[in-house]
Protein backbone atom coordinates (compact mmCIF):
# COMPACT_ATOMS: atom_id res chain seq x y z
CA UNK A 1 0.00 0.00 0.00
CA UNK A 2 1.16 3.60 -0.61
CA UNK A 3 -1.38 5.93 0.65
CA UNK A 4 -2.53 7.05 3.84
CA UNK A 5 -4.87 8.66 6.61
CA UNK A 6 -2.97 11.99 7.70
CA UNK A 7 -4.00 14.50 10.07
CA UNK A 8 -4.45 18.03 7.91
CA UNK A 9 -2.77 21.09 9.87
CA UNK A 10 -4.33 24.29 7.74
CA UNK A 11 -2.60 27.30 9.95
CA UNK A 12 -5.96 28.46 10.01
CA UNK A 13 -5.51 29.77 13.98
CA UNK A 14 -8.96 27.93 14.75
CA UNK A 15 -9.00 25.99 17.81
CA UNK A 16 -10.87 23.60 19.88
CA UNK A 17 -12.21 22.00 16.78
CA UNK A 18 -12.28 18.46 15.39
CA UNK A 19 -9.02 17.36 13.79
CA UNK A 20 -9.41 16.67 9.92
CA UNK A 21 -7.61 14.22 8.07
CA UNK A 22 -7.36 13.82 4.40
CA UNK A 23 -7.01 10.68 2.19
CA UNK A 24 -3.42 10.53 0.58
CA UNK A 25 -3.26 8.59 -2.01
CA UNK A 26 0.22 8.15 -3.03
CA UNK A 27 3.43 10.37 -3.07
CA UNK A 28 6.01 10.18 -6.19
CA UNK A 29 8.74 11.84 -8.12
CA UNK A 30 8.05 11.92 -12.29
CA UNK A 31 11.62 10.84 -13.65
CA UNK A 32 11.26 12.97 -17.06
CA UNK A 33 10.62 16.39 -14.92
CA UNK A 34 12.13 15.58 -11.53
CA UNK A 35 9.36 17.28 -9.47
CA UNK A 36 7.92 15.43 -6.71
CA UNK A 37 3.73 15.43 -6.09
CA UNK A 38 1.59 14.51 -3.64
CA UNK A 39 -2.37 12.92 -4.62
CA UNK A 40 -5.26 13.16 -1.71
CA UNK A 41 -8.84 14.15 -1.56
CA UNK A 42 -11.44 15.81 1.40
CA UNK A 43 -12.90 12.35 2.35
CA UNK A 44 -13.72 11.37 -1.11
CA UNK A 45 -15.33 14.77 -1.94
CA UNK A 46 -12.40 15.95 -4.21
CA UNK A 47 -9.14 14.81 -5.99
CA UNK A 48 -6.30 17.03 -5.59
CA UNK A 49 -2.85 17.68 -6.01
CA UNK A 50 0.07 19.72 -5.39
CA UNK A 51 4.07 20.00 -5.62
CA UNK A 52 5.61 17.75 -2.47
CA UNK A 53 7.69 18.95 -0.32
CA UNK A 54 8.54 17.06 3.24
CA UNK A 55 9.89 18.99 5.99
CA UNK A 56 10.65 16.64 9.29
CA UNK A 57 7.31 14.19 9.73
CA UNK A 58 5.26 16.45 8.21
CA UNK A 59 4.40 17.04 4.36
CA UNK A 60 3.77 20.81 2.72
CA UNK A 61 1.82 20.79 -0.64
CA UNK A 62 2.32 24.19 -2.67
CA UNK A 63 2.06 24.25 -6.78
CA UNK A 64 3.27 26.64 -9.21
CA UNK A 65 2.65 26.94 -13.03
CA UNK A 66 5.82 25.60 -14.05
CA UNK A 67 5.68 22.69 -11.97
CA UNK A 68 1.59 21.65 -12.27
CA UNK A 69 0.71 19.44 -15.07
CA UNK A 70 -2.70 17.65 -14.59
CA UNK A 71 -1.76 15.18 -17.24
CA UNK A 72 1.17 13.24 -15.26
CA UNK A 73 -1.66 12.99 -12.55
CA UNK A 74 -3.92 11.47 -14.52
CA UNK A 75 -1.51 9.23 -16.19
CA UNK A 76 -0.48 8.25 -12.87
CA UNK A 77 -3.32 7.25 -11.41
CA UNK A 78 -4.22 5.59 -14.74
CA UNK A 79 -1.52 3.48 -13.51
CA UNK A 80 -2.80 2.48 -10.26
CA UNK A 81 -6.39 2.14 -11.16
CA UNK A 82 -5.43 -0.63 -13.77
CA UNK A 83 -2.63 -1.69 -12.42
CA UNK A 84 0.36 -0.83 -15.17
CA UNK A 85 3.80 -0.60 -14.18
CA UNK A 86 6.05 1.80 -15.69
CA UNK A 87 9.63 3.63 -15.14
CA UNK A 88 8.51 7.01 -15.51
CA UNK A 89 7.12 7.06 -11.55
CA UNK A 90 9.01 6.76 -8.63
CA UNK A 91 6.63 6.02 -5.34
CA UNK A 92 8.10 8.02 -2.15
CA UNK A 93 7.22 6.36 1.25
CA UNK A 94 5.06 8.52 3.71
CA UNK A 95 5.16 5.96 6.33
CA UNK A 96 6.65 8.07 9.02
CA UNK A 97 4.72 11.46 7.53
CA UNK A 98 2.34 12.14 10.78
CA UNK A 99 1.12 16.08 9.35
CA UNK A 100 0.06 17.16 5.93
CA UNK A 101 -0.10 21.41 5.67
CA UNK A 102 -1.95 22.67 2.11
CA UNK A 103 -0.51 26.20 1.23
CA UNK A 104 -1.89 25.84 -2.00
CA UNK A 105 -3.39 23.11 -4.16
CA UNK A 106 -5.12 22.16 -7.76
CA UNK A 107 -8.13 20.10 -7.94
CA UNK A 108 -8.29 17.77 -10.91
CA UNK A 109 -11.47 16.41 -12.41
CA UNK A 110 -11.11 12.50 -13.12
CA UNK A 111 -14.15 9.83 -13.50
CA UNK A 112 -12.69 7.49 -11.08
CA UNK A 113 -14.50 6.08 -8.42
CA UNK A 114 -12.38 7.42 -5.60
CA UNK A 115 -13.49 4.83 -3.20
CA UNK A 116 -11.71 2.44 -5.53
CA UNK A 117 -9.09 4.57 -5.23
CA UNK A 118 -8.93 4.63 -1.42
CA UNK A 119 -9.01 0.83 -1.46
CA UNK A 120 -6.12 0.53 -3.77
CA UNK A 121 -3.57 2.81 -1.98
CA UNK A 122 -4.89 3.14 1.94
CA UNK A 123 -4.19 0.63 4.29
CA UNK A 124 -7.35 -0.67 6.51
CA UNK A 125 -6.89 -0.81 10.28
CA UNK A 126 -6.23 -4.59 11.21
CA UNK A 127 -9.63 -6.60 13.09
CA UNK A 128 -8.33 -8.77 15.78
CA UNK A 129 -9.74 -12.67 15.06
CA UNK A 130 -11.55 -13.77 17.82
CA UNK A 131 -10.09 -17.51 18.25
CA UNK A 132 -12.94 -18.35 21.36
CA UNK A 133 -14.68 -17.48 24.05
CA UNK A 134 -12.57 -17.53 27.63
CA UNK A 135 -14.54 -19.33 30.16
CA UNK A 136 -15.37 -16.70 32.73
CA UNK A 137 -14.40 -17.09 35.94
CA UNK A 138 -16.17 -15.84 39.48
CA UNK A 139 -13.44 -12.69 40.11
CA UNK A 140 -13.56 -12.54 44.20
CA UNK A 141 -15.02 -9.60 46.40
CA UNK A 142 -11.53 -7.67 46.42
CA UNK A 143 -11.48 -7.89 42.58
CA UNK A 144 -14.61 -6.79 41.93
CA UNK A 145 -13.84 -3.50 44.02
CA UNK A 146 -10.56 -2.98 42.79
CA UNK A 147 -13.08 -3.32 39.06
CA UNK A 148 -15.28 -0.24 40.39
CA UNK A 149 -12.49 2.08 41.77
CA UNK A 150 -10.71 1.38 38.16
CA UNK A 151 -13.66 2.95 36.31
CA UNK A 152 -14.70 5.01 38.80
CA UNK A 153 -11.36 6.73 38.37
CA UNK A 154 -11.31 6.26 34.51
CA UNK A 155 -14.49 7.74 34.06
CA UNK A 156 -12.79 11.13 36.11
CA UNK A 157 -10.17 11.35 34.11
CA UNK A 158 -11.90 11.04 31.13
CA UNK A 159 -14.26 14.11 32.32
CA UNK A 160 -10.91 16.12 33.07
CA UNK A 161 -8.41 14.74 30.83
CA UNK A 162 -6.28 17.95 31.36
CA UNK A 163 -4.99 16.06 34.76
CA UNK A 164 -2.98 14.04 32.75
CA UNK A 165 -1.88 15.90 29.60
CA UNK A 166 -2.38 19.42 30.97
CA UNK A 167 -4.23 22.26 30.07
CA UNK A 168 -3.73 23.90 27.00
CA UNK A 169 -4.10 27.76 26.19
CA UNK A 170 -4.10 29.48 22.97
CA UNK A 171 -3.54 33.44 22.11
CA UNK A 172 -3.42 35.42 18.96
CA UNK A 173 -0.87 38.95 18.69
CA UNK A 174 -1.44 40.79 15.59
CA UNK A 175 0.33 44.06 14.27
CA UNK A 176 -0.25 46.06 10.72
CA UNK A 177 3.07 48.05 10.14
CA UNK A 178 5.08 49.35 6.61
CA UNK A 179 7.86 47.08 5.85
CA UNK A 180 11.04 49.52 5.87
CA UNK A 181 12.47 48.15 2.92
CA UNK A 182 10.04 47.46 -0.06
CA UNK A 183 7.21 49.08 -0.91
CA UNK A 184 4.38 46.45 1.21
CA UNK A 185 2.39 46.53 4.30
CA UNK A 186 3.12 43.76 6.47
CA UNK A 187 -0.24 41.98 7.93
CA UNK A 188 1.56 39.47 10.79
CA UNK A 189 -0.52 37.11 13.21
CA UNK A 190 1.67 35.10 15.55
CA UNK A 191 -0.26 31.62 17.41
CA UNK A 192 0.94 31.43 20.71
CA UNK A 193 0.32 27.77 22.51
CA UNK A 194 0.81 27.25 26.47
CA UNK A 195 0.78 24.64 28.38
CA UNK A 196 -1.05 24.07 31.77
CA UNK A 197 2.30 25.76 33.65
CA UNK A 198 1.86 28.66 31.48
CA UNK A 199 4.84 28.32 29.60
CA UNK A 200 5.21 28.30 25.64
CA UNK A 201 5.43 24.80 23.74
CA UNK A 202 4.65 26.26 20.09
CA UNK A 203 4.82 29.40 18.14
CA UNK A 204 3.51 29.82 14.85
CA UNK A 205 3.74 33.08 12.26
CA UNK A 206 2.06 34.57 9.21
CA UNK A 207 2.93 37.16 7.64
CA UNK A 208 1.26 38.24 4.46
CA UNK A 209 3.45 40.95 2.56
CA UNK A 210 0.94 43.21 0.87
CA UNK A 211 2.19 45.57 -2.07
CA UNK A 212 1.15 48.76 -2.69
CA UNK A 213 3.32 48.59 -5.97
CA UNK A 214 2.10 46.03 -8.45
CA UNK A 215 5.15 46.07 -10.64
CA UNK A 216 7.63 45.99 -7.58
CA UNK A 217 5.38 42.59 -6.82
CA UNK A 218 6.35 41.15 -10.14
CA UNK A 219 9.75 42.51 -9.93
CA UNK A 220 9.82 40.76 -6.23
CA UNK A 221 8.59 37.47 -7.33
CA UNK A 222 10.34 36.49 -10.59
CA UNK A 223 13.69 37.54 -9.66
CA UNK A 224 13.36 35.83 -6.32
CA UNK A 225 13.66 38.91 -3.93
CA UNK A 226 11.06 36.99 -1.88
CA UNK A 227 14.25 34.48 -0.20
CA UNK A 228 15.94 37.44 1.14
CA UNK A 229 12.64 37.08 4.23
CA UNK A 230 13.00 33.41 4.37
CA UNK A 231 14.71 31.43 6.75
CA UNK A 232 15.38 27.75 7.54
CA UNK A 233 11.70 25.47 7.25
CA UNK A 234 10.05 28.47 6.28
CA UNK A 235 7.25 28.14 3.42
CA UNK A 236 5.55 31.26 1.50
CA UNK A 237 3.26 31.51 -1.46
CA UNK A 238 1.68 34.35 -3.87
CA UNK A 239 -1.47 35.74 -4.37
CA UNK A 240 -1.35 37.36 -7.82
CA UNK A 241 -4.40 39.13 -7.49
CA UNK A 242 -4.42 40.88 -4.46
CA UNK A 243 -0.04 41.31 -4.88
CA UNK A 244 0.35 39.37 -1.57
CA UNK A 245 3.54 37.40 -0.56
CA UNK A 246 2.33 34.78 2.40
CA UNK A 247 4.95 33.98 4.90
CA UNK A 248 4.58 30.86 7.17
CA UNK A 249 6.91 29.79 9.99
CA UNK A 250 7.50 27.84 12.28
CA UNK A 251 9.11 28.88 15.53
CA UNK A 252 11.29 26.08 17.45
CA UNK A 253 10.91 27.24 21.13
CA UNK A 254 13.62 24.41 22.78
CA UNK A 255 16.60 25.79 20.07
CA UNK A 256 17.95 29.20 19.98
CA UNK A 257 15.03 30.57 21.70
CA UNK A 258 15.17 33.98 23.30
CA UNK A 259 11.79 35.28 23.90
CA UNK A 260 10.43 34.89 27.61
CA UNK A 261 9.13 31.27 27.61
CA UNK A 262 6.09 32.50 30.21
CA UNK A 263 2.55 33.39 29.06
CA UNK A 264 2.31 36.57 30.77
CA UNK A 265 6.43 37.66 30.02
CA UNK A 266 6.22 36.67 26.15
CA UNK A 267 2.35 38.32 25.80
CA UNK A 268 3.62 41.68 27.50
CA UNK A 269 6.67 41.50 24.97
CA UNK A 270 4.43 41.45 22.15
CA UNK A 271 1.74 43.91 23.54
CA UNK A 272 4.72 46.20 24.20
CA UNK A 273 5.62 46.40 20.74
CA UNK A 274 2.06 47.25 19.76
CA UNK A 275 0.92 44.06 18.74
CA UNK A 276 -3.00 42.85 19.98
CA UNK A 277 -3.04 39.85 21.82
CA UNK A 278 -6.06 37.99 22.55
CA UNK A 279 -6.72 34.64 23.67
CA UNK A 280 -8.65 32.72 21.51
CA UNK A 281 -9.24 29.05 23.48
CA UNK A 282 -8.47 26.55 25.90
CA UNK A 283 -8.04 22.52 25.93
Amino acid sequence: MMGKRIKLDDYTFNFGQQDVYLNVYSAFKHSKSGNKYVVYSYDNGKLCYGSLFIRNNKIVVMTSEKEVNDEVIKKYIDNIINDKETKEFESISIEDIKEIQVIDEREIKLGIDLNRLSELTIPKPKVKEQVGETPKKSAPLAYLGLLILFVIVGVFLFINPEIIKGKKSYYECFKTYLHDEIPATINEQVELTFNNKNNIIDMKIKSDFVFNDANYYVEFRDNSYFYKYIEEGDTYKFDDNSYTYRLFSEVDVTKDYFLPKDKEGLISYYQSRQYKCKQTGDE
